[in-house]
């Protein structure tokens, strides 16, 4: 990276900042590029040379965010070929406890997130899981390619509704409350099967 993108770097890294700074004071709607400008201490027209408006903005800061957690969470290579499919079950509280956590200490961005979703396209935060954990994942249970994205479908409008509900109350009930909702979703079925009370 040479000296001028370095520079570019930081002076976006600032702008989203700023926009995170200013999420966990007011909603999405009400944040204007005049306060962005003087939290990152930028004047209007450099803001207009990274942004056309505050949701190209909001992208940048989803984007950015989501690789905080995929750093955080996922350094380890997936072992999908040494693994039986039971072990492949991802929604343990192994995925996804540091998942709600995570979510709740940036609930700010998701409540922009979900009260905007259409317009911002946040499916693409989803495409890094499905190619490197959860197609891998179906191909080893026998799933055939051509109903990978129809599964994931199911699991993630689930998975997101729990979530933005959650999120919607301002993540008030514990993680674990939620990890047992999803848990009652996603094994509810094999644990009736076993005579388990839900």
């Amino acid at each position: 990276m040479n000296r001028a993108e370095s520079k570019y770097f930081r002076t976006a890294n600032r702008m989203d900042e700023a926009l995170l700074s200013l999420l966990r004071e007011k909603s999405f709607e009400y944040v204007t590029i005049k306060e962005i400008c003087a939290r990152a201490s930028v004047n209007r027209s450099t803001f207009y040379l990274h942004y056309e408006n505050i949701g190209d903005l909001l992208l940048e800061t989803i984007e950015m965010i989501n690789e905080r957690f995929r750093a955080s969470q996922f350094q380890k290579e997936f072992d999908i070929d040494g693994k039986s499919p039971d072990e492949l079950f991802f929604m343990t509280e192994e995925w996804i406890v540091p998942y709600l956590e995570f979510i709740k200490e940036n609930k700010y961005v998701y409540k922009a997130i979900h009260t905007n979703s259409a317009a911002f396209g946040v499916e693409k935060a989803f495409d890094f899981y499905f190619r490197n954990v959860f197609s891998p994942i179906l191909l080893k249970y026998g799933v055939s390619e051509d109903k990978h994205e129809y599964v994931m479908d199911f699991y993630r409008c689930g998975l997101s509704a729990v979530i933005m509900r959650w999120v919607d109350e301002d993540c008030e009930k514990p993680v674990e409350f939620v990890m047992e909702v999803i848990s009652l979703i996603f094994n509810g079925q094999r644990e009736m099967r076993n005579g388990k009370q839900l």
